[in-house]
């Protein structure tokens, strides 16, 4: 059974539509032990950082992630659900003071800054690169160069190039936009709002 987990973190309809093309034994939940009990876990929504750890901790979900992770169980994260698997974001109203993740994948959530004419958010399609396709596999047929949807204003930085299965280019600057470590996967655009080509990740995933 997939869980995908309901932690109040945005309109997930697309994405319930997109998985149940091809599995029907999925549940959107947000019963702590339904989850714990999950083959799979997609951890999807919009919004902040600081508000969707806040959430993740008060329900107890953080630590029932660290635990299915450390069981060797797989994971998808999509986009703020991507953001929240690395160390810590400074997307905080608190100023100087950075907001700890779920530590699951090396790496520091930052804002996009310092370049000329850069619009922030980066929103809309946008194209992947340097695709592993030997060393992958929520990405296994997926050309490169293929257009994925994205919609945020913070990004990966200092990430394991070894995680790293995929990049995004964008005003000059290549960021992660696919991360794989073992279990844990990671897409910071919005595959079930990319086509058919990203609905092709998330059947990777749900096959895996």
């Amino acid at each position: 059974m997939i869980a995908v987990l309901d932690f109040g973190m945005g309109n997930i309809h697309s994405l319930l539509k997109a998985v149940s093309l091809y599995t029907s034994d999925f549940q959107f939940t947000s019963d702590i032990e339904t989850v714990k009990k999950a083959d799979k876990i997609i951890l999807p929504g919009d919004g902040h950082f600081d508000k969707a750890m806040q959430n993740l901790n008060e329900a107890g979900f953080s630590s029932v992630l660290k635990e299915h992770v450390d069981a060797k169980k797989s994971l998808l994260g999509i986009c703020i659900g991507y953001q929240v698997l690395f160390e810590d974001s400074d997307e905080t109203s608190k100023t100087g003071t950075t907001i700890p993740g779920l530590g699951l994948i090396r790496g520091k959530i930052r804002k996009f800054e310092g370049k000329q004419n850069l619009k922030v958010p980066h929103m809309g399609w946008n194209k992947l690169f340097d695709i592993k396709s030997k060393n992958t596999k929520i990405l296994k047929g997926i050309p490169n160069e293929s257009y994925m949807y994205f919609i945020h204003s913070y990004r990966p930085v200092g990430v394991d190039r070894l995680d790293i299965t995929a990049n995004c280019h964008y005003y000059g600057e290549s960021f992660p936009a696919v991360v794989e470590k073992e279990t844990v996967f990671g897409t910071q655009f919005h595959p079930e709002k990319s086509d058919t080509t990203g609905l092709g990740i998330l059947k990777n995933f749900i096959e895996l």
